[in-house]
């Protein structure tokens, strides 16, 4: 089984994530919400008889209740335990007991080859200085016919111009927090799935605007995310 292994500074992020869950006085970071393209990922994933879903990461649970009614299990993968930990209170309220909990990274899953039938990653790979293996080991993780659902976040997403957003490079800023954060036009999304060797298996490519309430201690205002969400469906063999 391939593993790749996190940059320095992807490595350093988990310890940072950890830490940004660990909340004062207010139930959960992201807020009860879930992202609204999460609905779209449940119904392709029920209408393909997904068995297993992987949630990574799953955070503190927002998106793990939709896609319970999607799969026989789903599977809610973090490095977190903060995060964690918050998210089996989520899953327990909204009574979704067919989601296992499974520490994990996404460079690294752990998991065997072929042995998902639908990924959802959300919010994550803008974050990660080296994506292109984040994606290969999704994508190695998921059966031939699964389906993997993620987002890239644009220059028109809010973060852009939070408050401390610091530039690095090219669409490439430090966020308030000390965050990396990359933003992808489209010409930049298929440079960046070509170079993960997957372009033709993009099924769905989509531009979304939608707007999320504050989130305590993080982004305390109400905003508006942009992103590329895109869809591929791994090859049959």
């Amino acid at each position: 089984m391939p593993v790749n292994s996190a940059s320095a500074a992807d490595e350093l992020a988990k310890g940072q994530w950890n830490d940004a869950y660990r909340l004062d006085g207010h139930a959960n970071l992201w807020g009860d919400p879930p992202v609204p393209y999460v609905v779209n990922a449940a119904k392709l994933f029920a209408d393909h008889s997904a068995f297993v879903v992987l949630d990574l990461p799953c955070g503190d649970g927002r998106n793990l209740p939709p896609l319970a009614q999607a799969a026989t299990v789903v599977l809610g993968g973090d490095t977190s335990l903060n995060a964690m930990g918050i998210a089996r209170t989520v899953v327990a309220k909204a009574a979704a007991d067919n989601v296992v909990f499974h520490e994990t990274d996404v460079f690294a899953t752990g998991l065997p080859d072929d042995s998902v039938d639908g990924i959802f990653c959300w919010d994550l790979l803008g974050h990660l200085t080296e994506p292109e293996k984040a994606l290969q080991e999704l994508h190695r993780v998921c059966r031939p016919g699964g389906h993997i659902v993620a987002n890239m976040w644009t220059m028109g997403d809010c973060q852009v111009a939070d408050p401390g957003m610091v530039a690095i490079g090219p669409k490439e800023y430090r966020d308030h927090a000390d965050f990396y954060c990359k933003f992808y036009d489209r010409p930049d999304l298929d440079a960046y799935l070509a170079a993960c060797g997957l372009s033709d298996e993009v099924s769905a490519v989509e531009q979304l605007r939608w707007m999320e309430p504050p989130h305590a201690g993080y982004r305390p205002y109400f905003h508006e995310h942009e992103s590329l969400a895109f869809t591929l469906r791994k090859r049959s063999r």
